[in-house]
């Protein structure tokens, strides 16, 4: 049995639907076509991943399939607010849903270049920021404006920069690197991160931690087991986010309270920058532990 698995949407869906390919690949083999195919690239579950962006759908290799599967949870329950985006595709699929599943990618194969990177650039211990988000990189332009599809996701510039003005007081030998974009926003002691967003997966292996907003940085950290401070604005944690991250919004810390949430309310992502601060000391603590 061959099923093809199309699989829409940015990386962070993409990134998702990777904690089902396990329990998918104990049906039948699978195939994906996605644009975001570095997603499932050398993943042990996964026979061929097509590029949607320049691989047609009548592809042999895809029409030699015996279903071609295709689930959107944007237009599902999902909408309703009750269910993890993971939860969703696994109800979308047919796959029994349990809270231990988490999203995993393979990106050893870029550990080199990642390595000289940071060799290159005089980079020892680093931290990862991410302020500002919602771009598809796939087909991204620099020299196109900055638009963002949901802006009440970024955290605010003035903010952002405490942050990091924050974290270089407390961590003097330790290096920002912002993985944003080169047409966003740029700080003050950070150094902007040109690598593919598959290479940042690899660099968050090694980081000292993280602090984002809902972005790849979230979407990546439990592939990698790695713990962060989140910093949510119109998008539920419970939807997109994980509970091994410290995840923090104007109205809520770390445990959710749907009667607060208005996804249209500004101040959503307004979290005081010493807040992050006092949270990511608290995991450095326990890491350090």
């Amino acid at each position: 049995m061959l099923n093809t698995y199309i699989v829409e949407g940015g990386i962070g869906k993409c990134v998702a639907f990777t904690a089902l390919t396990p329990k998918l690949k104990e049906k039948s083999e699978v195939q994906i076509h996605t644009p975001y195919v570095q997603c499932f690239a050398n993943n042990p579950d996964v026979k061929l991943g097509f590029d949607s962006l320049s691989i047609p759908l009548v592809d042999a290799r895809i029409m030699a399939s015996d279903n071609i599967c295709y689930s959107e949870p944007y237009k599902s329950n999902f909408q309703f607010g009750k269910e993890h985006i993971i939860e969703s595709y696994c109800k979308l699929h047919n796959v029994e849903y349990d809270k231990s599943m988490k999203p995993k990618l393979y990106t050893e194969h870029l550990k080199e270049s990642v390595d000289k990177w940071l060799e290159e650039k005089k980079i020892d211990k680093y931290i990862l920021v991410q302020f500002s988000g919602g771009q598809p990189s796939a087909g991204f332009n620099p020299n196109n404006q900055y638009t963002n599809v949901n802006p009440n996701r970024n955290y605010q510039p003035f903010l952002a920069q405490q942050v990091i003005n924050m974290l270089k007081e407390e961590y003097k030998d330790t290096t920002i690197i912002d993985c944003t974009l080169p047409n966003e926003p740029s700080y003050f002691n950070t150094i902007k991160c040109d690598l593919h967003w598959s290479q940042i997966h690899e660099l968050l292996k090694n980081a000292e931690g993280f602090v984002c907003i809902d972005s790849c940085l979230n979407h990546f950290s439990p592939s990698v087991n790695k713990s962060g401070v989140v910093i949510w604005g119109s998008t539920r944690w419970t939807q997109f986010g994980y509970e091994q991250n410290t995840n923090l919004q104007f109205h809520m810390k770390d445990k959710w309270n749907e009667t607060k949430f208005v996804d249209s309310d500004p101040r959503n992502n307004m979290v005081e920058p010493k807040l992050i601060i006092d949270e990511y000391k608290k995991i450095k603590n326990t890491k350090g532990k």
